[in-house]
């Protein structure tokens, strides 16, 4: 069986500058990144040379790739997704009674 988890999707904004314009703001362009809505290509001649995320950005990637190329586990997320449409999870309710504890536990 699986808990019942609620998707939650977040917009990172993707921005494209030449390296010179990069050059003269490479502060504002890291202080935009570090709060983790935008992230930038920057381009020299026209083609995308670096790309500047936040660092939780990255990582979060890194770990969608570790997770897409782990066979088992894909089989996992994919059994789970078809138990999920069959209506064959524990609510939060269900498991907090077959554990039984109180959802003050729980914090």
């Amino acid at each position: 069986m699986v808990l019942n988890l609620v998707p939650c999707i977040l917009v990172i904004i993707m921005n494209t500058i030449s390296a010179s314009k990069a050059r003269s703001n490479l502060y504002k362009i890291l202080n935009e990144v570090k709060n983790g809505l935008k992230s930038y290509t920057i381009t020299l001649r026209g083609e995308a040379q670096a790309v500047v995320i936040n660092p939780e950005e990255l990582e979060a990637w890194e770990e969608t790739l570790d997770i897409l190329s782990d066979n088992k586990l894909i089989a996992q997320i994919l059994k789970s997704q078809e138990e999920i449409k069959k209506s064959e999870y524990l609510s939060e309710d269900d498991v907090i009674k077959e554990l039984d504890i109180s959802k003050k536990e729980l914090k």
